[in-house]
């Protein structure tokens, strides 16, 4: 029965494909065939090709730009179950010659398979003459009647015919294929930094950072918290050691290419700078001073094997606020000086590995 239904199907489709697709035998085509989320279980689009060409008995697929037509194909799960495939042809100047419609309520989309390559097969050369490898069963050999005697029964009336399907119009509207999302990316840093210009001295430490890359903007938002090594300043025989922490966080324009990925970046950093006197005696202040800093920052990640990459980066830091931290000169008394202050301007640059999801 099965097979009866296929043969009607063919005919079905020879029928309603516009004049035009009745080209000579050898006609080449294209194949784009797309498989929507949730239908990988589904034929892919070299076994498609082989299975139609296996029917054709010949070679038909080339490249679009030598193809005599072209047909495109979606395939995609039904919400209530089951399988729903939708294939359109063109010739080689665009315009539709014919739009079919496949459904299947198996569970298993591999039902779909002979179907669909019948169908394309048929679209593609309504003439040619399929080979047994669509499926079809052939019509069993004619078996010999015994003889009867006396008069021949009557026998029943075939049934009739079941009237076939109307086929749909060649120039219904198809939708298209919803725009595969693209996702949210995450970047993760360990890097090894430097600064100069916030503490006394130049200042080495580590960061972590990360970065989210919003889909179809070439644009990230970046946050990082680094931590430095103690420095020491020093002035007049005064002495006294400095820590220094801050975070940060920016807004980053994005070249993203598959072999590099650069980033400019604008955007703040809170932090702290902290004295502990070393002399006694000097009235070293032993104080906590916030930091408020603008910063720009230009970073490029090179990747080296997924999901890994090598990172790196170099910032202007112009701080906004400029603690000074005091002592008490040792030949004027009780006149205070400067034993360090935030510089006007300062810079940092940083190395390390990054870390691509997905």
């Amino acid at each position: 029965m099965r097979g009866a239904w296929l043969a009607l199907a063919v005919g079905v489709i020879a029928l309603a494909i516009p004049s035009q697709a009745s080209a000579s035998d050898g006609r080449t085509s294209s194949l784009s065939w797309l498989r929507m989320p949730g239908s990988d279980s589904c034929i892919a689009t070299q076994a498609l090709a082989r299975s139609i060409e296996e029917r054709l008995g010949r070679h038909v697929f080339v490249s679009a730009a030598e193809a005599d037509v072209s047909v495109e194909g979606r395939i995609e799960k039904r919400p209530g179950g089951g399988w729903h495939s939708v294939i359109t042809i063109r010739d080689n100047k665009g315009a539709l010659l014919g739009t079919r419609t496949l459904d299947r309520p198996d569970a298993a989309c591999t039902s779909m398979n002979e179907p669909l390559a019948l169908v394309i097969a048929v679209m593609i050369d309504p003439e040619a003459k399929l080979s047994v490898g669509t499926g079809l069963a052939a019509p069993p050999p004619p078996v010999a009647e015994p003889p009867v005697v006396g008069p021949r029964p009557a026998l029943p009336a075939p049934p009739a015919p079941e009237p076939a399907p109307a086929p749909a119009p060649p120039d219904a509207d198809v939708p298209p294929p919803p725009r595969p999302r693209d996702p949210w990316r995450f970047q993760g840093d360990a890097l090894a930094t430097v600064t100069s210009g916030l503490a006394p001295s130049v200042d080495p430490g580590a960061s972590l950072g990360g970065a989210l890359f919003i889909p179809r903007i070439p644009l990230a938002l970046r946050g990082y918290a680094s931590l430095f090594l103690p420095t020491t300043g020093e002035e007049d025989n005064a002495r006294a050691s400095f820590d220094l922490f801050f975070v940060g966080g920016a807004v980053c324009p994005t070249l993203r290419r598959p072999a590099v990925v650069a980033m400019l970046c604008f955007g703040g950093q809170l932090g702290v700078l902290r004295s502990h006197p070393e002399t006694l005696a000097r009235g070293i202040e032993d104080k906590t001073a916030g930091l408020w800093n603008a910063v720009s920052e230009v970073r490029i990640s090179i990747p080296i094997a997924a999901p890994i990459a090598i990172t790196a980066g170099f910032s202007g830091i112009l701080p906004l606020l400029r603690p000074t931290f005091e002592y008490t000169r040792s030949d004027q008394g009780a006149a205070r000086a400067s034993l360090h202050r935030v510089s006007s301007f300062a810079v940092s640059a940083d190395v390390g590995i990054g870390f691509f999801f997905p």
